[in-house]
């Protein structure tokens, strides 16, 4: 585990910030790492940056998170799990919301002709927008058609490209495995963790974990879309 100190927080948009600490990670898109706060908790995040985390502020961890300044000093441990494995040709990006976090890493490691689609509820929600036209064409929805597209980004997937990376809500991605069942594809997947290193088995999902397993897999596995644990390992139905 290292200590790091925060040295910019970029607010990227309502209720997201990016984080850049004092060390840089021998990290390779896809792959988190475990951000600790004493006395607060311990949570998975996937690396935005060698150097940088963006977190939306969803509950108590991150709420504490987005409480934080520059100077402030975190504790982290990792890189952890499976990374995207970049390709060249053409390529197409999807993502939603803090999915766009392992994203934005990918990115600037792909080549060739890139299209990233980029899905969001409302105009306040949209980031990343300015960074993702850096590597590729960009093209945003919003729910309620606010910002960009009106409708889910699924609508706007072009079926002709050579290879898929994918992260998001988990409907989100569910529907995009339905689209391109028979395509090349990489998925980035979320889950409760507590150990991150496969000793718990909080992450479980068809048999596989996905903190030791993924995050990021090639099949989402069984169960995916329909189920979740909780924090005593019980499964919720989604």
């Amino acid at each position: 585990m290292k200590i790091a100190e925060i040295t910019e927080i970029v607010e990227e948009c309502e209720d997201v910030k990016t984080f850049f600490v004092d060390k840089r990670f021998d990290a390779k898109p896809g792959q988190f790492a475990m951000l600790w706060i004493p006395g607060v908790n311990e949570k998975p995040m996937s690396f935005s940056y060698r150097n940088g985390f963006t977190v939306k502020k969803v509950g108590k961890f991150t709420e504490k998170m987005h409480e934080l300044c520059e100077g402030d000093k975190i504790r982290i441990r990792g890189p952890y799990g499976s990374s995207f494995s970049p390709k060249n040709g053409k390529i197409e990006i999807i993502g939603g919301g803090t999915g766009l976090s392992p994203l934005r890493f990918l990115a600037e490691n792909l080549k060739g002709e890139i299209k990233i689609l980029l899905g969001f509820k409302n105009k306040k929600e949209v980031f990343f927008e300015e960074e993702f036209k850096k590597y590729g064409e960009v093209l945003i929805s919003t729910d309620d058609g606010s910002y960009g597209k009106r409708g889910f980004i699924t609508e706007h997937i072009d079926v002709d490209a050579n290879y898929y990376y994918v992260c998001g809500p988990e409907m989100m991605m569910k529907k995009c495995s339905e689209i391109l069942k028979s395509k090349k594809v990489e998925y980035s997947l979320e889950r409760y963790m507590k150990c991150g290193m496969g000793l718990c088995g909080s992450c479980e999902v068809g048999g596989y974990l996905v903190c030791r397993d993924g995050p990021v897999f090639k099949d989402l596995p069984e169960g995916f879309g329909e189920y979740k644990r909780d924090a005593t390992g019980r499964r919720i139905k989604l």
